[in-house]
């Protein structure tokens, strides 16, 4: 089942509509954690079928074989200075620079 943009603002106009825009936020939360023990249930009836399916291979979990990637604080010591607008060259170009329009 594939939402487009569309139907998820008809959805969420007639949402609004219908709980008012105070008791929302509640409806939302209570959806949004139907939804989770939905998957937790469709995940655990998945590896109970697999396991019935494939007796021979060990499940294994979503957290045992994805590792988040490492994050690397980049080292920012070796990279120039910014420069400064005081300090680029003189060109007579008309502009006199920053609070030059009084």
């Amino acid at each position: 089942m594939n939402l487009g943009p569309a139907e998820i603002l008809v959805i969420l106009f007639v949402a609004l509509v219908v709980f008012g825009p105070k008791r929302l936020p509640d409806v939302a939360r209570q959806v949004g954690a139907a939804m989770r023990e939905l998957r937790r249930m469709q995940d655990s009836v998945k590896a109970e079928l697999d396991t019935v399916i494939n007796p021979d291979v060990p499940p294994t979990s979503v957290a045992e074989t994805e590792e988040p990637p490492a994050l690397e604080e980049p080292d920012h010591s070796t990279l120039p200075a910014a420069p400064s607008v005081f300090d680029a060259p003189d060109t007579d170009d008309g502009f006199a620079g920053p609070g030059s329009f009084a």
